[in-house]
């Protein structure tokens, strides 16, 4: 089979770098359609590789580890508001319906996901529902706390995980009452419950997580038995004065509570570049210096994810830091879809 592999790369004039990043990631526990080669070899040595070794045992010689997104979002398509209506004000600008997904992970060699409940449906979580429904090997579900005066709160995420069969809830503290913080009554409530689902609850700080990072510190230190999970980096920039510098010691800080875990998401959201968003390649080693590989997780946030750099990009830059050095093997293995399945153990199986 090497042989073979080696024929077509040569076949196709490929690099001498890429021929051996690529004959290189054919016998790890990457699959063959997941290459990082430049995009104008994707269309012709990619394919030609793909069709030729896909047909043979390759997977059942060295197993494939499973990909897995750890952080996208789904909403109805247009024709399907009436049975999924949007939230008034929210109404998405681009689509980002299952269907489109799918055929994203199907191209990308991406093999389940954790559907985050998109803002464009609130608290109304039927559309994610109808797609775990449909979709049940693929996808988990990660429900939207609801804390507003006379809202869902626990009851609703208890309702969630186990009538609909939820595996996680997100945490928006800009969705609490106006004065309020995560860490009132309805909240810690709620973060309670999760521990004693055993799901864990994911945090995004929209405005920074300066601004969240006493609430956060709050609830680990009073509920250690449920595990987080910070969105995007925590939203932290690469740093370039004191008030970022803060910010992202204040996330490395955070790896003393042994439940944090962070999502290495949205790359597109925290680079000041253009893909491969090589400014963040240093705070993934960061993170993993802090952390370990084993408590993060990679994510695309698909569909905002497409237009900023294609779904299939989002997915390689992991790999990129892996061929730049600053990751191993081992490492990549974890973040791309080992983290995401001890956390939700029984998925993707």
């Amino acid at each position: 089979m090497k042989c073979l592999v080696e024929s077509l790369l040569h076949r196709e004039s490929l690099s001498s770098l890429s021929s051996l990043y690529l004959l290189h990631h054919s016998f790890s526990c990457y699959s063959i359609s997941e290459p990082f080669i430049p995009p104008p070899l994707r269309h012709t040595a990619f394919h030609s590789v793909r069709r030729a070794v896909m047909s043979t045992t390759l997977d059942s010689v060295v197993p494939r580890c499973k990909v897995i997104d750890s952080h996208l979002h789904v909403w109805a398509p247009a024709d399907q508001t009436q049975q999924f209506p949007y939230f008034p004000g929210n109404e998405p600008t681009i689509v980002g319906s299952v269907e489109v997904l799918l055929q994203a992970l199907e191209e990308s060699g991406v093999d389940g996901a954790l559907i985050v409940q998109p803002i464009n449906h609130k608290f109304d979580h039927s559309y994610v529902s109808s797609v775990l429904q449909r979709y049940p090997k693929k996808f988990v579900g990660c429900c939207l706390a609801d804390p507003t005066e006379g809202g869902g709160g626990v009851s609703e995420l208890e309702r969630l995980v186990n009538e609909e069969g939820y595996g996680a809830v997100r945490f928006n503290p800009y969705l609490w009452p106006a004065g309020q913080k995560m860490t009132n009554a309805v909240g810690k409530a709620m973060f309670a419950k999760a521990g004693q689902l055993g799901i864990p609850v994911g945090i995004v700080c929209l405005k920074g997580l300066l601004l969240q990072i006493t609430d956060i510190e709050e609830l680990c230190s009073e509920f250690s038995e449920t595990a987080v999970i910070i969105d995007h980096f925590g939203m932290c920039k690469p740093p370039v004065n004191d008030l970022e510098r803060d910010a992202w010691n204040k996330l490395l800080q955070l790896s003393r509570f042994p439940q944090v875990h962070i999502k290495v998401s949205a790359f597109f959201r925290i680079s000041r570049e253009q893909f491969p968003f090589k400014d963040t390649w240093d705070l993934v080693r960061q993170l993993i210096d802090a952390y370990g590989a084993r408590r993060l997780l990679w994510g695309s946030d698909f569909p905002y994810v497409v237009d900023a750099c294609g779904y299939l990009n989002a997915k390689n830059v992991i790999p990129a830091i892996l061929e730049e050095g600053s990751l191993s093997e081992e490492d990549m293995a974890w973040i791309l879809g080992r983290t995401a399945s001890e956390l939700f153990k029984g998925s993707w199986e």
